[in-house]
């Protein structure tokens, strides 16, 4: 059975970018300008990161795991009046 992480992304409007703002996976670390781009960086980084990482995992014998990601992006809306 595949261990499960979380992430969570959030839009930083001021430099323009998705990145990984909170999660529980050791290392993972990414921005980019959409959030297509991010999960492809991702996707890339997290196997790297688990074999780098395998010591600080409770489950580190692995063939998949499951990355839980959900995002944030705040908007400031001007009101007319």
């Amino acid at each position: 059975m595949a261990h499960s992480y979380v992430a969570t992304i959030s839009w930083d409007a001021e430099a323009g970018v998705w990145y990984v703002s909170d999660t529980d996976f050791p290392g993972l670390v990414a921005e980019a300008g959409t959030q297509q781009e991010l999960m492809r960086k991702v996707r890339q980084l997290v196997p790297d990161l688990y074999q780098a990482n395998r010591h600080l995992l409770e489950h580190a014998d692995c063939e998949t795991i499951r990355l839980e990601i959900t995002s944030t992006r705040i908007e400031e809306i001007v009101l007319a009046g």
